[in-house]
This record gives C-alpha cells, sequence and structure tokens, in this order.
C-alpha cells in the first residue's frame, strides 16, 4: 500500500455490487451515496445514502430509488438543502435507431433533504427527455453547474458534453457545449479561483488520443482543449490548496486478445496538463490484479495536505464501497 495513504476503511460490503460513489460533508455529517445491484450491467440499481459522525461508523440513512435502475448519484449542496441526483435506466431498447450505440434511455431524477435524514420523493429533472445523464455539480457564483452527457443522441447530433445551469435545482438551463463526438460521455468540472471552469472529458471513440481537458472563461460559452494521452474513465476533478488532481479508472492497453489493465489512480494536474500518477487505490482480495471493477471517486478537501477519498472496488457481480485519507502534501 502507497506511504500516501494514511488509512483506508470499507463503509459498505454486503456481497452486491456496490459501485459509482460521492461524498459530502454537510450539516457535520459526512455522507457517502452509491448504487446497489446484483451487477455492474444489471437493471436493479437503488440508490443508498449512509453517514458517520467520525468517517468510523457507518448507518443507512436513505434508500432511494425509482422503478427503473438507478445509478451514478452525486450529491449537491444548495440553498442549505442536500441534493442526491442520479440518472435512472430503462431496458434495452432498438439499438439500431442510434447506430449501434448503447441501446438504454435515461433521464436524471433528483431527491433532496434538509436534514439528511427525510428525503424527498424523487423529482425529475429538466430538461426531460431521454437523453440527458448529470454528472457531479459545482456550485459557483450564486448557481449550481452541471456537465450532462448524451450518448443516445438523436440523427443528426453527436453524442457529446455540455455546460447546464440551475439556480432551482430541478430546471437547468443550456450554457454551452464542452465536447462533441469522439463518444464523449462522463464529465467533471471543477472551478478554479480565478473563475476558469476545467473539465475533464471521458471520450471512447479518440483512437488512443486519451482524456482531454477542457477550459473555459465567463460567461462559458467558449472553451479550449488541452489533451493528455492517458485515458482516464469514471472521472473525478479535485482542488486543493490551489492544486488540480484527477481520480479513475485508468486503462492501460495490453495485448488485444487480452482486454485492458484498469485500477483506480490518483494523479496531480501539471500546468502542462499533463498527469503526475502519485498512488493506485487498494482493492479487495477477490478482484482480480489489475483487471477488476473500479473508480467512480468523490472528494472532499480535509486541509493541511489531506484528500478524502470514496470509490469502489471489486468485480462485475460484487464490489464493496471504501475511504479513505490521503497525504497530497
Amino acid at each position: 500500500m502507497s506511504d500516501r495513504i494514511n488509512w483506508v476503511r470499507t463503509v459498505y460490503e454486503d456481497g452486491r455490487h456496490n459501485a459509482f460513489t460521492d461524498v459530502k460533508l454537510f450539516q457535520g455529517r459526512w455522507y457517502v451515496c452509491f448504487r446497489s445491484a446484483t451487477s455492474h450491467a444489471g437493471m436493479d440499481g437503488v440508490i443508498r445514502v449512509i453517514a458517520s459522525d467520525d468517517l468510523e461508523q457507518w448507518e443507512e440513512v436513505a434508500l432511494l430509488s425509482t422503478v427503473l435502475d438507478d445509478r451514478d448519484p452525486k450529491f449537491a449542496v444548495y440553498e442549505d438543502t442536500l441534493w442526491v441526483l442520479a440518472p435512472t435506466r430503462t431496458p434495452h431498447w432498438d439499438r439500431s435507431e442510434h447506430r449501434g450505440r448503447a441501446s438504454w434511455r435515461f433521464q436524471s431524477v433528483g431527491w433532496s433533504s434538509a436534514d439528511g435524514r427525510s428525503w424527498s420523493a424523487g423529482t425529475v429533472l429538466e430538461p426531460i427527455d431521454h437523453r440527458h445523464r448529470f454528472w457531479r455539480p459545482r456550485a459557483h457564483d450564486g448557481a449550481m453547474w452541471v456537465a450532462l452527457h448524451c450518448t443516445n443522441a438523436p440523427e443528426g447530433v453527436l453524442e457529446h458534453s455540455a455546460l447546464w445551469r440551475t439556480t432551482e435545482m430541478a430546471k437547468w438551463q443550456f450554457v454551452s457545449m464542452i465536447h462533441e463526438g469522439d463518444y464523449a460521455n462522463e464529465t467533471d468540472i471543477e472551478f478554479l479561483d480565478d473563475g476558469t471552469l476545467v473539465a475533464f472529458v471521458r471520450r471512447e471513440d479518440a483512437g488512443g488520443a486519451g482524456t482531454p481537458f477542457k477550459t473555459s472563461r465567463p460567461p462559458y460559452t467558449e472553451w479550449e482543449q488541452h489533451d493528455q494521452p492517458l485515458d482516464v474513465r469514471g472521472p473525478m476533478l479535485a482542488q486543493a490548496d490551489g492544486m488540480l488532481y484527477v481520480v479513475g479508472r485508468y486503462l492501460e492497453p495490453r495485448a488485444e486478445e487480452e482486454g485492458s489493465y484498469r485500477d483506480t489512480r490518483l494523479y496531480r494536474v501539471g500546468d502542462d496538463w499533463q498527469l503526475e500518477e502519485l498512488l493506485v487505490l487498494p482493492a479487495p482480495d477477490f478482484a482480480p490484479e489489475r483487471a477488476g471493477d473500479n473508480s467512480y471517486a468523490g472528494y472532499h478537501y480535509l486541509g493541511d495536505g489531506e484528500l478524502l477519498l470514496s470509490w469502489y472496488s471489486g468485480t462485475g457481480d460484487e464490489a464493496n464501497i471504501y475511504v479513505a485519507s490521503i497525504d497530497i502534501s
């Protein structure tokens, strides 16, 4: 284990596939949300929210679900209310209608709580259609901002990631297109102290060109691309003491018949937008070495060079939820 890891704890395990995490400090308590299902690809996902006063003892405080497959939950705090936003997935439909791409429809849903214990019913988030999936919201300048990705694009429209904005959480307005084409999907964003907005865009049809950073200045309608060669998926951007960090599932190509290596790594972002690896996050003993199902982190900067991370790791049929304290000094 890396000497950068101060401690690591398993905060949820039950033999199911628990995955796709986020972590948030709200009203003095720690909260972790994640999807729980029979498998990574199963259609029975629900969202669990667990809470702790000390990052050691955890209790379940919410089970959030629709009648569909709920995935990829992300926290937001807006106007003293804790929100969970998550896309819900319908069963398979005709793949041929969308040029062989992902054969599901999605709709993002939000649940809210004023105290972390009593939660609202799910609210369908606007835009209401089957294409948009919300990622992690960020607060800035009195509003919430988020990257939505669209992988079931209508005919004549490329798969893309776009920036949206809201001042009421349930209704969002389009701001600008972050990235079009390359099967762009999961995109995390982070605002720098000088107002620059940074996006990190997962691409799957980039021909080995890696995962780019994109930057924009107010009013966030024009974007500049900064290429870097590593393929990082399930991306998360973190900020601490003026530095940017990335956590994600690194895919290292190997022989085609063997697929690719994949593990969860933490990187520091350099001034040239290249990634400096800091550590590989641990996996459970039952996961195959460098071939498991993992990543999808959340973070909170604790100060004094200490970064709190949540993530999941395991196999496609069983995975656990972890939190760890990381020394980034």
